[in-house]
């Protein structure tokens, strides 16, 4: 079993925080960590003076490789060590293609820029961030090894469906000098001598790749002093403090999506937080108490509240002044002010909102498709038919109702503005309140 990590950086790009690469740190990794082969893939750019000086300080194989923003996702295209300035031609058109954040190339353009997708070692983020979508995953599938995870599990999980692609587990690090702690992510796989072409015939068969050299995928490495961990039940067992702690809040630290319960934590309590809590659950329950049997009455203080209390006295003030003032000129009251419509009120006019909204609500359940199973079972649609047409009858009505009051109450303005022109008695102010 050959260990291999075919994701790793060492040029810091757009795409990552500034790191400054380190040749120690690296051999100090391939060496702590027993690697057989790696594989330099920075994000859309190979250095090749960079990899030579790499190759000639590690004693392991180092592939040439390039990690690419196809799409959206990302794709891991790995090279034999072979025609080395041929691709980094074909790497320099990547990166004149992407040369900032947001910028990627489609499948058409890699095929263009590489050739025969077959010659290389095509891994895709598959369970990983940022995947590749299905579509790209579909145009590539013909020259696709193998599928980069981010977790054990998920290798376990896609190791023993027979319907996915072969899964693998490599670290994505940064090389640099303050890295203090290798990360485990490595995979095995059973392969002869290291080449591309022979690694390619690996990852073709699934039981050829593990997350352990003896085990399998019954054990993976969790640290990098060597340290396993089942891919099934764990129980961490010891004396009082023997360590037990230390290695749960170790693995907490070192490994991706762990979801850690600390020990007593479910117990403890922060009487500041606990109050905290306390009182928002309390004025939750107020304001739920308030909303249920306070509702009825919510329409009509948002009506009261909306009122124009200074406007309304205002208007009221007028007509009481105008009443008492024509009770006063009663005895001088001519031919004019005797007239009816002198005084007379106009029809209040009121908006017919509430029936628009109830026939609009009857339409779309009639209309409406992608419930209309559950509406069918409560509800006959032959009725709710019957209902939008009554309803549309009674707008009809109120409608042709209110263009008349319109109408009377236009010739009622007409005369009464006419009426007072023509009079010298005081006209009373009609009372209007307003919201």
């Amino acid at each position: 079993m050959k260990k291999i990590d075919l994701h790793l950086h060492t040029v810091p790009t757009f795409s990552d925080a500034h790191f400054e690469f380190s040749l120690d740190k690296l051999n100090e990794y391939v060496t702590v960590t027993e690697l057989d082969a790696i594989a330099i893939t920075n994000h859309d750019v190979f250095d090749l003076a960079q990899f030579q000086e790499i190759q000639k300080a590690l004693d392991c194989i180092v592939f040439p490789g390039i990690e690419i923003y196809v799409d959206n996702g990302h794709i891991l295209l790995i090279s034999e060590n072979e025609n080395l300035d041929d691709f980094q031609l074909k790497a320099n058109k990547v990166s004149e293609k992407i040369k900032k954040a947001g910028d990627n190339i489609n499948v058409e353009e890699l095929i263009q820029i590489f050739g025969n997708l077959n010659d290389y070692l095509i891994i895709p983020h598959y369970q990983k961030k940022p995947s590749i979508s299905k579509d790209t995953f579909e145009q590539l599938r013909a020259f696709i090894d193998a599928g980069e995870v981010d977790s054990p599990k998920k290798f376990v999980r896609m190791a023993k469906d027979e319907n996915e692609i072969t899964p693998v587990l490599f670290s994505d690090v940064r090389i640099k000098d303050c890295l203090r702690k290798f990360p485990p992510r490595q995979t095995y796989i059973d392969c002869g001598e290291l080449t591309i072409s022979a690694i390619k015939h690996s990852l073709s068969d699934r039981s050829k790749v593990a997350l352990s050299k003896s085990d399998g995928n019954k054990l993976f490495q969790i640290f990098d002093d060597g340290q396993q961990l089942s891919t099934g039940l764990n129980i961490v067992l010891g004396a009082r403090s023997s360590g037990k702690t230390v290695t749960l809040n170790r693995i907490n630290e070192e490994c991706k999506n762990v979801k850690y319960i600390p020990q007593f934590s479910l117990v403890q309590r922060d009487d500041s937080n606990y109050e905290k809590e306390f009182n928002e659950g309390v004025a939750r329950k107020k304001s739920n108490f308030v909303d249920k049997h306070l509702a009825p009455f919510k329409a009509v203080l948002d009506d009261v509240s909306t009122i124009d209390l200074i406007t309304n006295r205002r208007k009221v003030d007028e007509y009481l002044e105008t009443l008492m003032k024509q009770a006063e000129e009663v005895s001088k009251r001519d031919a004019f002010s005797k007239v009816t419509l002198f005084n007379e009120s106009q029809f209040e006019i009121s908006e017919e909102k509430g029936l628009t909204d109830l026939i609009t609500s009857v339409r779309l359940l009639i209309e409406n498709i992608e419930y209309r199973n559950v509406i069918d079972k409560h509800i006959n649609v032959v009725d709710l038919k019957a209902l939008a047409c009554e309803l549309i009858e009674s707008l009809w009505e109120k409608t042709l109702s209110t263009k008349k009051k319109n109408v009377v109450n236009e010739a009622v303005r007409d005369v009464k503005s006419k009426l007072k022109l023509r009079s010298s008695s005081t006209q009373v102010k009609m009372l209007i309140c307003t919201k």
